[in-house]
């Protein structure tokens, strides 16, 4: 891990040497879609009152003299961040600010996670109007088609190595931001790091082929299949924080369990099954000794075909609900399709099924 956990606690700024430039990364502080999973549907939500309380406590440890020094301080557009980063200044605003979608969070699927108009913005929040940035800022950004994720953040490191700025506050998002620190940041939390860390940041990135470098954040990257089967769904990159809550109101907590969650394995069955089904067949679900998965489906949806149910919700499983449904799509899944595809679980039953024959010792 090394060097990024090593300065990811400081209180001020390490003196710069070697022409070296650092930057300070500040998740947004709580939000009202991190406690109650009914926002998850509220586009830009802003802080709590708890939110706001540690900003004040986040100020008073590391932010009045991280921002005042800062030559620069950017904010992605939305709501939690902008009130983050200028509560945690001081409301301070005679600082650089710039205001960038270039640092927005990762579109989950939940409306939360999309913007909101720029005059409705403005408007809660007029303080933010003479800064750098907002002039160019779309009405609708979040509308904008964007480019996979791992390419936006290389992208967005690029545009940090090239600022003349030698000391730059990003305030961002937490999935967005693991990508960078390797590691899912607390509310209102910082870490810093030097410029010089963005290489094997972006090497990391570029990765085209599945590797576990790729799929997990860098504190479990030397761990054994073993280790990783046992250990939490948070090992994945992209599953830490929201993610993390909404799967364990399934009981999922390790990635043994999530490799081992049956609607998701019923899911994946059915989506490899359902490509070999012959247009014309008859319903035999009711039929004593034919194909049916009836125990597996609510009473409306047995009977249907394979390729029929792929696209249906997920709540066709038996023990699944429309309540249900509403939580998976906060997790990209909204058909049965997406479920038995989902890379998670399957990344999660790949690593354990492997980790059957993995030596401890390294030995054949």
């Amino acid at each position: 891990m090394g060097e990024k956990r090593k300065h990811s606690a400081l209180d001020g700024w390490p003196e710069a040497g070697a022409g070296n430039k650092w930057i300070c990364f500040v998740r947004h502080a709580q939000a009202l879609h991190n406690v109650c999973n009914d926002n998850l549907w509220t586009p830009d939500n802003p802080l709590t009152e708890e939110g706001k309380k540690q900003c004040k406590a986040a100020h008073k440890e590391w932010g009045s003299k991280i921002f005042s020094e800062a030559d620069l301080v950017l904010s992605s557009p939305m709501t939690r961040a902008l009130t983050t980063g200028y509560l945690i200044s001081g409301s301070r605003g005679d600082l650089n600010w710039m205001v960038t979608p270039m640092c927005s969070e990762k579109l989950s699927g939940a409306n939360c996670d999309l913007g909101r108009p720029k005059p409705e913005l403005l408007k809660d929040l007029p303080w933010m109007s003479s800064w750098k940035g907002v002039a160019e800022l779309d009405d609708e950004w979040w509308t904008a088609k964007r480019p996979a994720e791992e390419e936006r953040v290389t992208a967005f490191l690029d545009f940090l190595e090239k600022r003349t700025e030698e000391k730059i506050v990003v305030v961002s998002h937490g999935a967005f931001l693991e990508y960078i620190v390797g590691y899912h940041l607390h509310n209102a939390h910082h870490h810093v790091m030097p410029v010089s860390e963005f290489r094997s940041i972006k090497q990391r990135l570029a990765r085209s082929s599945f590797n576990l470098g790729f799929a997990l954040v860098q504190e479990y990257e030397d761990k054994t299949l073993r280790d990783l089967a046992k250990g939490p769904v948070t090992c994945f990159s992209g599953l830490g924080g929201r993610k993390q809550t909404l799967l364990s109101s399934f009981g999922i907590k390790s990635v043994e369990s999530l490799a081992s969650w049956k609607f998701a394995r019923w899911a994946e069955s059915i989506c490899l099954l359902a490509s070999t089904e012959k247009d014309g067949s008859t319903d035999c679900s009711k039929n004593k000794g034919k194909i049916n998965i009836n125990k597996a489906l609510d009473k409306e949806w047995e009977g249907w075909s394979m390729s029929f149910l792929i696209d249906a919700p997920p709540s066709a499983f038996a023990g699944l609900t429309p309540k249900h449904d509403e939580t998976l799509k906060a997790l990209g899944i909204t058909s049965i399709k997406d479920l038995g595809n989902w890379r998670y679980y399957k990344w999660a039953r790949a690593i354990c099924t492997l980790a059957e024959v993995e030596a401890i010792d390294g030995s054949s």
